[in-house]
């Protein structure tokens, strides 16, 4: 009988500023943080760890990241990190690892193993996967060829039918499948960036995004909208025998005003 599965949280785009009172399109992305934070506290008995799944700032600023590290220190679990097109690597690594928050890079389980990459492409909003990151990869899936491997990242290197979404994903996404082609045992792909909820299987590969814990931009939607939704979190649950249980949680009420004619930010 296999043991207790590994369960951790994904928590995406937070957008906070130095400035607590900053607004983002009419949410406080200081208190709409601080209200899944709550929501967590209220659903979440267990969780083994904390995966931030990019656009950590709105500002790029040090003391964005170090409210982000302090307002998630309450939960005492390891919380794990990758920039998105909204960060600067440069200063996370200066400011983490600060209180449970890291920048580790590969989370090694019991029958799992768990691969952070880096999308950032230096001042563009669409993502990169660069040749550092690729080998990486690689040599992660080498080292650990009978784990099951879940792939985490902020861009999405699959289309999720948004057009003006899918112009600004991994750019270099098919150097990306072309490694995972070699390695039977990859389990799961797991972003950000796309502020919504988003399933679907490609090349025999689990593909999962979140909702954001600020705005949610209305899926299928040539051009930008938001979508009148709470924030929320995605958990996940890791069981030994490779399979994986998932699902989603919001908070009960819309955090700011609702600006439903936004056209981008």
């Amino acid at each position: 009988m296999g043991g207790a599965p590994v369960r951790f949280i994904q928590i995406s785009d937070t957008h906070l500023f130095t400035d607590d009172n900053r607004e983002l399109l009419g949410v406080n992305t200081r208190q709409s943080f601080q209200a899944v934070i709550d929501l967590l506290h209220q659903k979440e008995k267990k969780m083994d760890f904390i995966l931030l799944t990019g656009d950590l700032t709105q500002d790029y600023s040090p003391g964005a990241y170090i409210s982000v590290a302090d307002m998630l220190q309450s939960f005492n679990v390891p919380v794990y990190c990758v920039p998105g097109n909204h960060d600067d690597p440069k200063v996370m690594a200066q400011v983490y690892p600060r209180a449970c928050v890291s920048m580790h890079k590969h989370i090694v389980l019991k029958n799992w193993h768990i691969i952070l990459l880096n999308s950032h492409k230096h001042r563009s909003v669409e993502g990169y996967l660069d040749e550092s990151q690729l080998t990486y990869l690689q040599y992660c899936l080498q080292a650990y060829p009978e784990h099951q491997a879940l792939i985490v990242m902020h861009h999405h290197p699959i289309n999720v039918g948004s057009a003006w979404l899918d112009k600004i994903g991994v750019m270099n996404a098919s150097e990306f499948w072309q490694v995972l082609s070699q390695y039977p045992k990859v389990n799961s792909i797991l972003f950000g960036h796309v502020h919504q909820i988003f399933e679907q299987i490609m090349n025999g590969v689990k593909c999962f995004s979140g909702p954001a814990t600020c705005i949610q931009f209305m899926p299928r939607q040539d051009t930008f909208g938001i979508e009148y939704l709470p924030p929320g979190y995605r958990w996940i649950e890791l069981h030994e025998d490779g399979s994986l249980d998932t699902g989603i949680e919001r908070t009960d009420e819309y955090v700011g005003e609702f600006r439903k004619d936004a056209k981008g930010y």
